[in-house]
């Protein structure tokens, strides 16, 4: 059995894929699965896939013949996988540092109480050249301050106890979550398990126009507002909460309309202060 089952829910994503898998199979660590969904696909991801996969037995292929979308998509993976831990990683996305399995399996090995992991982020256009970089809170304490606020979690740099997120039923599939699943799982996840990032930049985030992130951000915000409000009662902020999740929606609103360089400016600074 894998240690390790890395999950990747793909539609139309032949374009980018290949970076991600080389940053997979560059892991020194080796001991997992690497289960690529093509949900749905009409631009060659399932050959692909099935090419790497006759190279590199780890890799396979789940096939939805239609499209069922990233939700149903990613508890299908998590389903099929047999490790003990699940990561993430979606196919514009990669991981730029060679030891990142290495170092999430070790800190979850050694720290029992812990649910999941993520890292430091990169971000970067869609060519790979960097923007700029970001660490998300650390320890369980300070992500806790600030997860109602903010999604603690870039889904692809994050390693997760497989058992506990099935415990939890996994992704949510509802319409209320789409596009925010992963944020809703994780603050369901903390209400039994420990928080955690390390301080590596670890994972190189791809910021371009038309991914799931850039398209449905204004959705993403109304919805992280929705989460805020429902769990209010199991961390930290309050009201203020809330209040925050308007303003920086309206700030977001506004600074869309700039310049692609003036509005990339402004997302580093935000970043940078959070």
């Amino acid at each position: 059995m894998p240690k390790v089952s890395i999950i990747l829910p793909c539609h139309n994503g032949a374009k980018y894929l290949p970076r991600a898998i080389a940053s997979v199979q560059a892991q020194t660590f080796t001991d997992w699965e690497f289960i690529v969904i093509d949900d749905g696909s009409s631009d060659g991801t399932a050959g692909l896939v099935a090419e790497t996969s006759q190279k590199d037995a780890r890799v396979k292929l789940l096939r939805n013949e239609k499209n069922l979308g990233i939700q149903k998509s990613l508890n299908r993976g998590l389903v099929a996988g047999r490790g003990e831990y699940v990561a993430r990683i979606d196919d514009d996305d990669e991981w730029a540092d060679k030891d990142k399995l290495k170092k999430q399996v070790e800190f979850l090995d050694s720290n029992p109480e812990h649910g999941i992991v993520g890292t430091g982020i990169i971000e970067a256009d869609e060519n790979g050249a960097e923007i700029f970089r970001y660490r998300q809170p650390l320890r369980d304490e300070d992500v806790r301050r600030k997860i109602l606020k903010q999604n603690c979690f870039t889904h692809s740099s994050v390693m997760f106890r497989r058992g506990a997120v099935i415990e939890l039923g996994g992704y949510p599939e509802t319409e209320e979550t789409k596009h925010v699943e992963d944020y809703d799982l994780w603050l369901r996840l903390g209400e039994k398990w420990k928080f955690a990032n390390l301080p590596d930049y670890a994972t190189k985030f791809t910021l371009r126009p038309g991914n799931i992130s850039s398209s449905n951000k204004i959705d993403q915000f109304q919805k992280d507002i929705r989460l805020s409000r429902k769990y209010l009662g199991l961390y930290r902020g309050g009201v203020w909460v809330v209040a925050r999740g308007y303003l920086r929606l309206l700030a977001y609103r506004l600074v869309s309309l700039l310049p692609k360089s003036a509005m990339r400016l402004a997302l580093r600074i935000y970043k940078s202060v959070e």
